[in-house]
């Protein structure tokens, strides 16, 4: 049931792309095709080459025949995978689209829920294995389904009798196959963990074995691990040789009374040497695509479980706006009445009881302690987290009734390490809700935070863009540019956050700027920097 599920899942993704899958799948079809009927034109090349009974003219047919099938497969071979290749790379792209635009519209607390590393395999390691699955599932239940449908078609045509046996026997040889195959790839990898472990251990505690005068024992016991590693890799190695010399006796001793049957049809005249040359090619032909489906069949959570992974994420609830206040105008009050805030994660530590005033165009620095609380603070104002009781009043208007736009377009948020996009250095500037600005705009907080001072070196002024590999970009004039960015949007409430990286204040340039963004504005800075702590007219110690 769950599989089924996911493949309409699959096909939810795939559809947009019809026509090229629909020109995979003849592909397929033809593959399937071409390949079944070989071994039709097998037997009149054989009998011809073997027996004089047949003209020039059919051994000629028989051989242009099956070079012709032989191209037309190679050309339908190449058209699947090109076909195949470009359906699960769209498929690819839109997937990580879709999970990348998921992740930023889920609310702040979703990482308390989800391991954040799983969210980078989602967004690249799973989309790989989610797109592999797209086309393994595509050859399997097409081309390989459809071969085997058709080599069974073609033996019962050439000798019903031997077509069940031989079936069977394609079906055994890629049982042993699969299995060999398996055996192998389970001892591929010879754990070392033992020997690691006793030479970290050692490593750790190398001030106690030279006081206790233990070096001796210690050495005897790490060459007793790798001893101990040497007898588990060798018995690996003679374990899946004698898995593959099993298997190799096995397959010889089918095949060899198979084809003592086909020498005792032939002696008997029931059959002739093309007609058993061509079962015996339709055969060995079987035992790929029997083994190919047996191996999804043995394992397909594997395939399933990466898709089921990505559902599960695109499944979770966005993040919610309740409020319905619309605000144009903000002095900047902020008020916290006894607020108290429980963990959301772990960057998040709780507040309690928290009463505070801040006024309009105050600049309030909260100090950066072990504990973290400024980071719940700030993001309490920008409502990423809410309180479990109590409330936040932006002036005297309670934030969790305001809309969210409204409310986050009145604040902006600068770190120093925030990531510029690969655009101009104008785009970057223009970010967000301020995308449309005027170019007027644009360069008049360019001159203010200084930017102009190094775009107007620069071969295109502001059009020249930040991936430019001939330009290097220093990081105090990328700071320039966040802060210009930060200017355009002319918020009542700045917040500036050095919780993970600093501002270059020691450089005049970007002083002057952050100066000029906090001007007669709320500003909140989270900061352990001494000279930015001191452009706070208060501090406020949370912990």
């Amino acid at each position: 049931m769950i599989e089924i599920q996911m493949l309409r899942r699959l096909m939810i993704w795939v559809v947009p792309y019809w026509t090229m899958l629909a020109f995979a799948i003849i592909s397929l079809i033809t593959i399937a095709v071409t390949t079944s009927i070989l071994p039709l034109f097998i037997k009149p090349l054989l009998d011809n080459i073997l027996t004089s009974q047949h003209g020039l003219e059919e051994f000629q047919f028989a051989l242009l025949a099956i070079l012709g099938l032989l191209i037309t497969r190679s050309l339908a071979s190449f058209s699947c995978s090109y076909a195949t290749s470009w359906v699960s790379g769209k498929v690819g792209i839109d997937l990580r689209r879709t999970l990348f635009e998921k992740l930023l519209a889920l609310p702040l607390s979703y990482p308390k829920e989800a391991n954040p590393d799983k969210l980078s395999i989602n967004l690249f390691s799973e989309i790989e294995h989610a797109t592999d699955s797209i086309a393994q599932i595509l050859i399997i239940f097409v081309k390989e389904i459809l071969t085997i449908t058709g080599l069974l078609i073609v033996m019962i045509l050439l000798n019903w009798e031997f077509s069940f046996m031989g079936f069977l026997i394609a079906l055994v040889i890629g049982l042993i196959m699969q299995f060999v195959s398996q055996a192998s790839n389970s001892h591929q990898k010879v754990p070392h963990l033992l020997i690691t472990s006793t030479f970290l251990t050692s490593s750790k505690h190398i001030k106690s074995i030279k006081l206790d005068g233990s070096q001796s024992q210690e050495s005897q016991h790490f060459c007793n691990s790798i001893d101990h590693q040497r007898n588990l890799a060798l018995k690996q190695v003679a374990t899946k040789t004698f898995s593959k010399t099993i298997a190799f006796i096995m397959i010889a001793t089918i095949l060899t009374v198979f084809f003592l049957l086909f020498k005792q049809q032939i002696s008997l005249g029931m059959m002739t040497v093309g007609d058993a040359s061509a079962l015996i090619t339709a055969v060995l032909m079987l035992v790929l695509p029997v083994r190919r489906v047996l191996n999804i069949q043995i394992s397909p959570q594997n395939k399933f479980q990466v898709i089921h992974n990505i559902d599960s994420l695109l499944a979770q609830k966005n993040e919610t706006d309740s409020g319905k206040v619309e605000i144009t105008s903000v002095r900047g009050q902020i008020r916290f009445e006894e607020i108290n805030a429980g963990y959301y994660s772990q960057i998040c530590p709780p507040l309690f009881n928290l009463t505070l005033t801040i006024q309009p165009g105050e600049i309030i620095a909260l100090p950066i302690s072990s504990q973290g609380q400024e980071r719940t603070f700030i993001d309490l104002i920008a409502r990423f987290i809410h309180p479990a009781s109590g409330r936040i009043l932006l002036d005297d208007v309670d934030i969790a009734t305001i809309k969210l736009a409204d409310l986050r377009a009145k604040i902006a948020w600068i770190t120093p390490d925030t990531r510029l996009l690969n655009d101009t250095i104008a785009a970057n500037i223009a970010y967000g809700t301020t995308r449309c600005a005027t170019e007027a705009s644009v360069m008049k907080v360019a001159r203010t935070c200084h930017v102009t001072k190094f775009a107007r070196e620069m071969p295109h002024g502001l059009q020249t863009r930040i991936d430019n590999k001939d330009i290097k970009f220093t990081e105090n004039q990328r700071q320039r540019i966040l802060i210009a960015r930060a200017l355009l949007k002319n918020p009542a409430i700045v917040i500036i956050d050095e919780t993970t990286a600093v501002f270059d204040i020691n450089c005049p340039l970007v002083n002057n700027a952050l100066d000029a963004l906090i001007q007669n504005r709320t500003t909140l800075i989270a900061s352990s920097q001494p000279n930015m702590l001191g452009k706070a007219h208060r501090i406020i110690k949370l912990t």
